[in-house]
């Protein structure tokens, strides 16, 4: 009798043995899946949450063409407009050149500090600017040059690339502090464009 026992007490000590091990390796396992681009991307879209949270928008940032985002009621209009989004954004790069936003004479500089500025042609337009908690959203205050200006935009940092999208008016009323009265047909154009679409935001695509 008492050898059956051992038995049973050696055959539930290898059960737990086994349960524990399998437990730590199922832990194991499940740490480095949750390290996995693949995971992060599966528990993002199901809970919304941004398990990176790592926008940095410190550098030099240059302008390399338009960013469009439609965000209309109407989702008939919305879904035909979305189709025509490359289009629009091919209209909006040649309007955006007239006015001299263009490779090589429009950037962003983001400094740790929270200042940043804006290389316009030969002009610079200083600032500080403020990342939302999210790190979504970016609120960026210009100096005494644009009499205090304050603009916000939403912010999407990948790798080397910056997009900063604003509202269509808010930018506009921008550019047009930032140009020559000139240039205000060219504004006007563009103006046209935007208006053309429901709750369209218009910005720019940076790179480093």
């Amino acid at each position: 009798m008492k050898t059956f026992f051992k038995i049973i007490i050696f055959s539930v000590s290898i059960c737990l043995a086994t349960e524990t091990a399998s437990a730590q390796m199922l832990k194991d396992l499940l740490n480095q899946a949750a390290n996995s681009s693949a995971v992060k991307d599966l528990v993002e879209d199901a809970t919304g949450i941004d398990l990176s949270a790592t926008v940095n928008v410190t550098g030099k940032w240059n302008y390399t063409g338009s960013a469009v985002k439609l965000e209309s009621d109407d989702l008939l209009k919305n879904a035909a407009a979305s189709l025509a989004v490359s289009q629009v954004e091919g209209k909006l790069d040649g309007a955006l050149e007239k006015i001299g936003v263009k490779t090589g004479l429009f950037s962003y500089t983001f400094n740790a500090d929270n200042t940043f500025t804006t290389s316009f042609k030969n002009k610079t337009f200083e600032g500080t600017y403020t990342l939302s908690d999210d790190k979504k959203t970016i609120e960026l205050k210009y100096g005494k040059l644009l009499s205090f200006a304050k603009i916000n935009a939403t912010v999407s940092v990948a790798g080397n690339s910056l997009e900063l999208l604003f509202k269509a008016d808010k930018i506009l009323d921008l550019l047009g502090k930032m140009t020559s009265n000139s240039e205000n047909g060219a504004l006007k154009g563009l103006g046209s464009i935007a208006g053309n679409y429901d709750g369209m935001k218009i910005g720019f695509e940076l790179k480093k």
